[in-house]
């Protein structure tokens, strides 16, 4: 399991709350796979949608809040280096969410990309998915 557990949590103007977890675990001959990942839930409110039908279908079909999670991860990092590696990831993670969710259409185009990724595998036919 994780050696250090979260990392960090980082508060954005826009309300929206991005937490870093350490999910590393000892792979093979003192040997790691560096794992980091990002979750921030992302609220319904945050999207500013006006309608109460479209707000209720988004509500049944994603719930309320829609978990965002990203990973990053190494894998065999020896001893040695698991604290540099970690760091990077970390900064990886950071470089590439910061943006995104500073941004203030954030949560709407998230939000609605779900909704259509979820309408999608429903429209497959494929229950497991849905």
């Amino acid at each position: 399991m994780s050696e250090q557990g979260a990392l960090m949590v980082r508060e954005f103007a826009n309300g929206l709350k991005l937490e870093l977890v350490d999910t590393s675990r000892h792979y093979f001959g003192g040997y790691w796979r560096l794992s980091i990942e990002a979750r921030c839930l992302v609220p319904l409110s945050a999207a500013t949608i006006d309608d109460p039908e479209r707000l209720a279908e988004l509500r049944r079909q994603l719930g309320d809040p829609v978990p965002l999670v990203r990973s990053v991860e190494q894998m065999a990092v020896p001893p040695e280096l698991v604290d540099e590696t970690r760091a990077a990831l970390q900064q990886r993670l950071l470089t590439q969410l910061e943006p995104l969710l500073e941004h203030p259409d954030f949560a709407a185009r998230f939000i609605a990309k779900e909704y259509q990724q979820r309408i999608k595998r429903t429209l497959r036919g494929i229950p497991c998915l849905s």
